[in-house]
């Protein structure tokens, strides 16, 4: 019962920053040296990628920015080598998250080099040209947001630092997800029924799964000899080209992108969206890296409750087994 009064709070409050995240105080970041430290950021070609790669460059990272489009990432990579000044420290690779054989390609060729920051950033709110499937037979929404992250952390953990944070991208969204399509459509494909489920709840899944995979991925680095951490957090209403690849719908076919796209001028800048996944990613705090604290949902650096919260542990556990299923992944 307490659980889901903290839920509802925690929900009212977070919505409630929707429409006044100009109007509250901008999150500001003590800056840390990670010299040493090697970050890989996934859709860092632009939003909040782009912003986070920046961030943890200027506090001289070793960036990779795994982006699907070479060259818009290399513009990108342009950008913070000149805010930087240092062309060494930042690098481009391929990586379609989408795309599980993509996935697979990116962790073999990774070498040796172990992993501090793994941020899961990579997104999209809604399929383009009507391609809801990829070849692989995955819903493409929950192949990019969710399933190519899964796979993806499952190749990696053998080369994520005894210190590694793994930081998902989640959303606000994740409030309006639903567990009925994840059990019953493990595989999100959209014409799955008659009733074509909405792209704003395909993306509310798929955030809600982020931070389920939190929570879960946290349990599995608590049971191990490691100091590592795994995060979900909310960049709040933040402006990014996400809303460009929104198609310009009629309101009553989804009316809750319609509305978020019509009211974009309530959005906070990208900056201050990708604090709360700086801070994560660089903070001492002992609350974000202190024994057994990893796992939560985070929305401007204060920790909010989830539907993971009330759910049974046997779900959750479920939920891994159908993402194995979906994606291959082989936990070591």
């Amino acid at each position: 019962m307490l659980a889901s009064l903290h839920l509802l709070y925690d929900f009212f409050i977070s919505g409630l920053a929707i429409f006044i995240g100009n109007l509250l105080p901008r999150i500001r970041l003590d800056p840390v040296d990670l010299t040493g430290k090697v970050a890989v950021v996934t859709g860092a070609n632009s939003g909040i990628g782009h912003a986070l790669a920046l961030a943890l460059a200027k506090q001289n990272a070793t960036v990779y920015l795994a982006c699907r489009n070479a060259e818009k990432a290399q513009k990108a990579a342009n950008e913070i080598i000149d805010a930087c000044g240092d062309s060494h420290s930042v690098h481009v690779v391929s990586l379609d998250t989408s795309s599980l054989a993509s996935v697979r390609s990116f962790a073999a060729t990774w070498g040796s080099r172990p992993i501090d920051i793994l941020a899961h950033n990579a997104g999209i709110a809604g399929p383009s040209d009507d391609q809801d499937i990829t070849p692989e037979g995955l819903g493409v929404i929950y192949a990019t947001n969710f399933a190519g992250s899964f796979l993806l952390t499952s190749l990696l953990e053998p080369h994520l630092s005894p210190t590694a944070r793994v930081i998902f991208t989640s959303s606000t969204g994740q409030y309006a997800a639903s567990t009925r399509h994840i059990f019953t459509l493990p595989r999100l494909a959209p014409n799955f029924s008659e009733n074509k489920i909405r792209d704003s709840q395909f993306y509310a899944d798929t955030k809600f799964m982020q931070v389920a995979f939190a929570a879960l991925l946290q349990q599995r680095f608590s049971q191990s000899s490691t100091q590592r951490t795994a995060h979900a957090f909310s960049p709040g209403y933040t402006y990014t080209p996400i809303f460009d690849k929104i198609p310009g719908l009629p309101w009553y076919v989804d009316p809750g992108f319609w509305l978020l796209k019509a009211c974009t001028v309530l959005c906070i800048p990208v900056d201050q969206g990708a604090a709360t996944g700086v801070w994560l990613a660089t903070t001492d705090d002992a609350h974000v890296v202190g024994q057994g604290k990893g796992g939560q949902y985070w929305d401007r650096c204060v920790k909010r409750s989830t539907m993971v919260d009330t759910l049974p542990q046997g779900m959750l556990e479920r939920m891994w087994q159908l993402w194995e299923v979906d994606t291959g992944a082989r936990w070591a």
